[in-house]
């Protein structure tokens, strides 16, 4: 225990006082002896909220609750906390009688953080508790030795937690689950996320307007709805730059309608073995003697997502026919058919 309290110190480049401290700071509740780091853990959580916070209340003055939030929880998550316990090796001095279980759990997180870069919301395997455990009594431990000084802890405790979340990640990546629910909101389309179990993890499956859309997995819920908001918006983005890329080489005339697109079209997915067409009415125009239909069709192909508008027709099924038209001519310029 003498050589893991001198490791930590080195980590943390700070001296404790009472070294008992950190050495209940290091010892999980597994073990017997009457030490256990659940109070200091406890205490750490609090104080390293109120710390993260105050950091960045004072470094973003014009910033809003709502961004500040965010920052905070970024910043504290199991997930940031376990790969700050990772990346500085503060796993291999936790001092437990569970080695098997917590060793097989960190080393899967191990291998997940090697495999990826700084994580915002969540990764792919569920962030062991014990490492985030670690780095919130470890930061309590230098509070109480300090006296119970919040700034001179944050000085310690800021180079450990670095890289911080800071503003522009958080503005560039939004939270997915929000960004997804406002993208719909903006097309006027109805979010459900439904969920299943699938051996150890939690299926989650994004439905738009009813209809099947994106998928994601992990072995928490909480996980595998930010994965499935993440492939959700991905395909989302990919559907929009596909449709202009489309679009773009398609100079689209009534003189090149086709009789029967609606049919054809049914058969080149079939073929191909792409999503069945789903065809919407985007716009209805015209007194009620004189309507006009303007019909999208939309379709899933191998690698993305395709919707096109047709033109305005005065009967619907002529509108469906002239979006199925716009489709298989763009299918065909661009090599997809």
């Amino acid at each position: 225990m003498q050589e893991s309290i001198a490791a930590v110190e080195s980590i943390l480049r700070y001296r404790f006082n009472n070294k008992r401290l950190l050495e209940e700071a290091l010892t999980h509740s597994s073990c017997k002896d009457g030490l256990s780091y659940q109070r200091l853990e406890f205490l750490g959580d609090s104080v390293l909220a109120l710390a993260v916070s105050q950091f960045f209340f004072l470094s973003y003055p014009e910033v809003d609750a709502g961004v500040l939030s965010r920052l905070r929880a970024a910043n504290i998550s199991n997930e940031k906390l376990a790969r700050v316990a990772v990346h500085h090796g503060l796993h291999k001095y936790i001092r437990h009688n569970k080695a098997t279980v917590l060793n097989d759990k960190v080393c899967d997180f191990l291998v997940e953080v090697e495999e990826e870069d700084m994580v915002v919301y969540g990764g792919h395997i569920k962030a062991p508790k014990v490492l985030a455990d670690i780095v919130e009594s470890v930061a309590a431990a230098v509070y109480v030795d300090l006296g119970l000084d919040l700034l001179k802890m944050w000085l310690i405790l800021k180079p450990i937690l670095e890289p911080l979340v800071m503003l522009d990640v958080i503005l560039a990546e939004p939270q997915p689950i929000t960004a997804l629910y406002e993208a719909c909101q903006k097309d006027g389309k109805q979010v459900d996320i439904q969920y299943s179990r699938k051996g150890d993890k939690t299926v989650a499956n994004v439905l738009v307007d009813g209809t099947f859309f994106a998928t994601g997995s992990s072995e928490t819920k909480e996980n595998a709805k930010l994965h499935a908001a993440e492939a959700a918006l991905s395909k989302m983005t990919n559907s929009k730059s596909s449709d202009t890329s489309l679009l773009s080489i398609v100079n689209f005339n009534e003189s090149v309608e086709t009789e029967a697109a609606k049919q054809k079209l049914n058969e080149l997915c079939s073929k191909k073995k792409w999503s069945k067409p789903t065809y919407k009415v985007e716009q209805e125009l015209g007194p009620s003697h004189d309507k006009r239909f303007v019909s999208s069709v939309a379709i899933d192909l191998s690698d993305t997502s395709v919707t096109v508008n047709g033109n305005q027709r005065s009967r619907l099924k002529d509108a469906e026919n002239s979006a199925a038209s716009v489709m298989l001519c763009a299918l065909q310029n661009s090599g997809y058919a």
